[in-house]
């Protein structure tokens, strides 16, 4: 991340006042939370105008969160990354924070984590391998366009696994968490601060206790794993020194270009963001897992790497098409198992990286 925050300084020319680093090593930092992130993302979109460009760079664990509602039609996972705090931003984040962008913003994403393939999922894919074996149009050979250096390096992935979310959210709240409760704890541990996909979801999931059904009928809607989110949500329901006007306000609440269904990976019908709002290059497909790659110089994703060889390769003056044609060259060159993918409307392809320039 040092050497992109260079990148955006020194071959882009952008103000190091201009440039926010956010990283859970320094702390003299502001951490990179998933509110933190969420409220930095909100402001400058809130301060940006037509001409602008924003860019957003993560580099830190994805992964996927099973489905939880015990509905027979919820069989989907809910791609995130994963900021500091493990509070997951899921497309969901994104889409209803991008909803406020003007139109005329250039904004780019990248995202070096696991299962980032389709975060923007109002973007149209371009180059790479879609959820359905959708080729991008723009997808070119992957063979090598430019060297990557190597020298006894470690590939670590950078996903997530539910294993590993679970154990972290038993220790922070104090009681047992499993696959049905996961959603549920995020939302007791961070309320407001909970992602849009969380708080749809407990919205949706308090409605038996809302209608007053009793527990021994909940088996006819719900499953195993339904019931679970359920008993956990009840004992906040009817705990006499919660308030629960107060508790669940932020769910009740929730609204913005949402799926309101509380399933696992599900869209709002229609075009939820302008066609033109936002470009994407993930580091990988999302039924894909990203590296970190530790060397002897230090620990960096492979992405983050090899979006900084091509655009210094180039000056700059590289297009997003190519920038990421070339990038999954290097994943082949390093036999790297990930396929990063661009995300962006027709006439995103072929301007310039970051800028939005198109060249002659």
């Amino acid at each position: 991340m040092t050497n992109m925050r260079k990148v955006l300084t020194d071959i882009y020319g952008f103000d190091k006042r201009n440039v926010l680093f956010m990283v859970d090593t320094d702390p003299t930092s502001i951490r990179p939370t998933g509110g933190n992130i969420a409220k930095v993302l909100e402001d400058a979109i809130k301060a940006s105008k037509a001409g602008d460009i924003l860019y957003f760079h993560f580099s830190g664990h994805g992964g996927q969160i099973p489905p939880e509602s015990g509905c027979r039609e919820d069989d989907g996972a809910d791609e995130c990354i994963y900021p500091t705090d493990l509070n997951p931003m899921t497309d969901d984040s994104f889409r209803t924070l991008l909803s406020k962008l003007d139109p005329g913003v250039i904004f780019s994403f990248v995202s070096d984590s696991c299962h980032s393939g389709g975060l923007l999922d109002s973007a149209e894919l371009q180059v790479g391998v879609g959820e359905k074996d959708e080729v991008g149009p723009e997808t070119e050979s992957t063979r090598a366009a430019v060297a990557m250096t190597s020298s006894q390096k470690t590939m670590n992935a950078k996903e997530l696994p539910v294993s590993s979310l679970i154990e972290h959210l038993s220790e922070a709240s104090g009681h047992e968490v499993n696959v049905g409760t996961i959603r549920v704890t995020l939302y007791e541990l961070f309320k407001a601060d909970a992602s849009p996909t969380v708080k749809v979801f407990v919205k949706n999931m308090i409605s038996p206790l809302e209608e007053g059904i009793p527990e021994e009928e909940w088996g006819k809607s719900y499953n195993e794993v339904g019931i679970s989110a359920l008993k956990e949500l009840k004992k906040v329901w009817d705990e006499k020194t919660i308030n629960n006007d107060d508790y669940f306000h932020s769910a009740r609440t929730v609204n913005g270009p949402l799926h309101f269904s509380g399933f696992a990976n599900t869209k709002p019908a229609g075009q939820t963001l302008p066609p033109s709002t936002a470009i994407l290059v993930s580091a990988c497909e999302s039924d894909q897992t990203a590296a970190d790659v530790q060397s002897a110089t230090g620990a960096y994703g492979a992405l983050s790497n090899a979006v900084e060889i091509v655009v210094r390769k180039y000056n700059g003056k590289v297009t997003n098409k190519k920038l990421v044609n070339d990038v999954r060259a290097l994943m082949v060159q390093e036999e790297l198992d990930q396929r990063p993918c661009l995300y962006c409307t027709d006439d995103k392809v072929n301007v310039n990286f970051l800028t939005g320039v198109k060249y002659q």
